[in-house]
């Protein structure tokens, strides 16, 4: 007899232990199940958010384009749009994934701070990229020095660096920090440039013949503008020579053409008219130490 009540209670044992086996393992797959739903429709909310998060931004480009705002401008508003947008994504995709967002916040809040004390470069940028986009000393198009021996055009003024491709097509990125706290020479801001051509003759030369020479010179190329006569006048004496200085005015976007064809032309026309350039001259000194 006491062998079958044992019987009996070891089967109800193995029957209520397999029971909640499974009901442990149908809260396990519960809980699976929820999770990678919430997983998945995270995952959803990420690709979706950011297909209309890139449509958005191009949506805003060509409205910009389109408007009458400065390139740079168009360019930084866009990058900020993107920057703040997908910040927007994050969070949204955080939330569905059962996060606090109050524990989010705070931890945003906290983390500012901190992050602010570790990229003040960034937030200087960032300031400097507006008040490159406020007070516009450049535009999209224009040459410009930053005095720090980068010269190029602009090409872009994004929100953190300013894109200039110099005359050898080189890439350059300056912080717009940099920039912002420094002087910039914008060299095409004007539409004519003024170009100098300063070289020293023999003091012996006829000034009115070199004058006639020069002018004569400076007329004959196609990308000086007459509409200012070029002027050639004497700048100060070096020693036996003169120096003399041939003014002319060419468009800004002639000036290097301008500068390399009249700079060939006055070595021609002197040479021709038997002006000549005093080469440089070296002393030797011969001691006899016998």
């Amino acid at each position: 007899m006491l062998s079958i009540l044992s019987s009996r209670a070891g089967i109800l044992y193995s029957a209520s232990a397999a029971q909640e086996g499974f009901d442990l393992a149908g809260k396990l797959g519960d809980m699976i199940f929820d999770k990678a739903q919430v997983l998945v429709i995270a995952l959803i909310v990420l690709i979706v958010g950011w297909y209309l998060v890139n449509m958005v931004c191009k949506i805003i480009g060509r409205a910009l384009e389109k408007s009458k705002i400065d390139t740079g401008a168009a360019g930084f508003i866009n990058s900020l749009a993107k920057f703040g947008l997908r910040l927007l994504l994050f969070i949204v995709v955080i939330s569905k994934l059962g996060v606090d967002m109050t524990s989010i916040i705070a931890l945003f809040t906290s983390a500012a701070l901190a992050i602010g004390l570790a990229m003040q470069g960034f937030l200087t940028n960032l300031a400097g990229g507006l008040l490159l986009l406020i007070m516009k000393p450049f535009k999209v198009g224009d040459f410009i020095d930053d005095g720090a021996g980068h010269a190029g055009t602009v090409k872009a003024v994004e929100m953190i660096y300013t894109q200039i491709i110099t005359l050898d097509n080189q890439t350059i990125w300056i912080p717009n920090g940099t920039l912002a706290n420094s002087t910039v020479t914008n060299v095409s801001s004007l539409p004519f440039r003024i170009l100098d051509f300063k070289f020293t003759v023999p003091g012996t030369t006829d000034i009115d013949q070199l004058r006639q020479v020069l002018t004569d010179t400076a007329k004959a190329s196609k990308n000086v503008d007459l509409s200012q006569e070029p002027f050639v006048f004497i700048d100060g004496f070096d020693g036996n020579k003169l120096i003399t200085v041939l003014r002319i005015k060419v468009l800004s976007e002639n000036y290097w053409a301008a500068k390399f064809e009249v700079q060939e032309a006055i070595k021609k026309n002197l040479d021709a008219n038997g002006l000549t350039l005093p080469g440089s001259r070296m002393t030797v000194t011969i001691e006899d130490k016998k």
